[in-house]
C-alpha cells in the first residue's frame, strides 16, 4: 500500500467569505484496472483563519495560506469550537 499527496497551488484560488479552503474526502480504491473507487459519505473542509490576498508581501503569512490544522490553531483568533473546518453536508449546503 502505498500512500500519495497530490497538490497543486492555484494563484486565484475560490474562497469562502474570502477565506481558502481544502477538502478532505475519504475513498477507497479497489481497482485500478477496471477502476473502481467507493467515495466515503462523510468528510470535511478546512479553513484557513485569514481572508485571502494575492498580495505578494502577504505570501509568507501561514494563517491566510495555509489550513493545517497545526498552524491554524496558533492564530490569535482561533476558533477551537469549530477547529476552522465545515463537515461536507454543511459545504454542500453553502454551495
Amino acid at each position: 500500500v502505498e500512500a500519495y499527496v497530490v497538490q497543486r497551488y492555484i494563484a486565484n484560488p475560490f474562497t469562502i467569505g474570502g477565506k481558502k479552503f481544502d477538502l478532505r474526502i475519504y475513498v477507497l480504491v479497489t481497482s485500478f484496472s477496471p477502476l473502481q473507487a467507493w467515495l466515503h459519505r462523510s468528510g470535511f473542509a478546512r479553513f484557513s483563519n485569514s481572508r485571502y490576498s494575492s498580495d505578494p508581501k502577504d505570501i509568507a503569512n501561514n494563517f491566510m495560506h495555509l489550513t493545517n490544522v497545526a498552524i491554524q490553531k496558533t492564530a490569535e483568533n482561533y476558533d477551537a469550537r469549530s477547529g476552522g473546518k465545515w463537515d461536507i453536508r454543511n459545504l454542500k449546503l453553502y454551495l
